[in-house]
C-alpha cells in the first residue's frame, strides 16, 4: 500500500472524529445527579437533544456500588428513546416501594447511551457516547448532606513513607468529594491530589496520598451538593 494512501485513510478517520458529535448533543436540563426522595411516587427527568438530527438513546439503571446482585427494585419507564432534533423526551424512574434500606441512602448509576447511526460511507469511525450520572434514593433521614460533610472526621498517619488517610462518615448520606488535597503546617499542598472520591454511609474510606511523607494537619476538598454545585471545605486531620 502506498504511503499516500495510508495518510489519506488516516485523514478520513481524523476528519470524522473532528466533525462528528464528539461533544455530546445530549444533556439533562442541567442536572448531573438525581435525588429520588421517598415522598415521591416516581422521579421524572428529561433527556434533551440539542443536535440537528434525531437521536436514539438507551437508558439503564444499575447499582452504583457494583454489587453482584441482579435484583433491582427500581426501573426506568422508557429504556429506549427516539428524540427529535432540538427536542426532548421524559423518562420516569419507578420504585416498587420495598427492597431498599430506610435508614440510609442507596446509590445507583443512571446510564444514557447515544446509539450511533449506521454509517452511509466507508472508512467512517463512529463514537458511542455514554453518560453516567449519579442517582440516589433517599428515604426520610435525619440531618442533611451539608451537615454530614461538616461532621466528616479525618484521621491520618505516616505508613511506609507516605500519608495514609481515613475518612469516617457516620451519617446516612453518600458524600461526593473532588479536588481532595492535603495541606501541611504552612498551608501548602502536600502530595498528589485525588480528583474524585465518594464516602458511603456509615463507612470509612481509605485514601493513600503519594508524595506526602510528613504529617499533614489539614485537608481541603470540594463537596458536591444535591444540585451538583461545588462547595470548598477545609478541615483538620487528626492522628486518632
Amino acid at each position: 500500500m502506498k504511503l499516500t494512501t495510508v495518510f489519506s485513510k488516516l485523514a478520513v478517520v481524523l476528519i470524522t472524529f473532528l466533525s462528528s458529535n464528539v461533544w455530546a448533543d445530549i444533556n439533562f436540563d442541567g442536572y448531573t445527579r438525581f435525588i429520588f426522595e421517598s415522598s415521591q411516587k416516581q422521579l421524572t427527568f428529561n433527556v434533551v437533544n440539542e443536535g440537528n438530527e434525531v437521536a436514539l438513546v438507551q437508558v439503564t439503571l444499575d447499582w452504583g456500588d457494583k454489587r453482584s446482585s441482579a435484583y433491582m427494585p427500581m426501573a426506568v419507564s422508557r429504556p429506549l428513546l427516539k428524540i427529535p432534533a432540538n427536542g426532548k423526551a421524559s423518562v420516569d424512574v419507578l420504585y416498587q416501594g420495598t427492597g431498599l434500606p430506610d435508614d440510609q441512602e442507596s446509590f445507583f448509576r443512571l446510564s444514557v447511551l447515544e446509539v450511533p447511526k449506521k454509517p452511509t460511507e466507508g472508512n467512517v469511525a463512529q463514537i458511542a457516547l455514554q453518560h453516567n450520572l449519579k442517582f440516589f434514593y433517599r428515604p426520610k433521614l435525619p440531618g442533611n448532606p451539608q451537615k454530614a460533610v461538616e461532621e466528616l472526621h479525618w484521621t491520618g498517619a505516616i505508613v511506609a513513607g507516605s500519608m495514609q488517610l481515613k475518612a469516617h462518615n457516620n451519617s446516612p448520606y453518600y458524600l461526593t468529594l473532588t479536588e481532595v488535597r492535603l495541606l501541611d503546617r504552612q498551608g501548602l499542598a502536600c502530595g498528589a491530589q485525588a480528583e474524585h472520591l465518594m464516602v458511603a454511609p456509615y463507612s470509612t474510606y481509605n485514601l493513600n496520598v503519594p508524595g506526602c511523607g510528613k504529617q499533614a494537619t489539614q485537608i481541603a476538598y470540594t463537596f458536591i451538593s444535591d444540585g451538583g454545585f461545588g462547595h470548598p471545605h477545609i478541615t483538620d486531620v487528626s492522628t486518632h
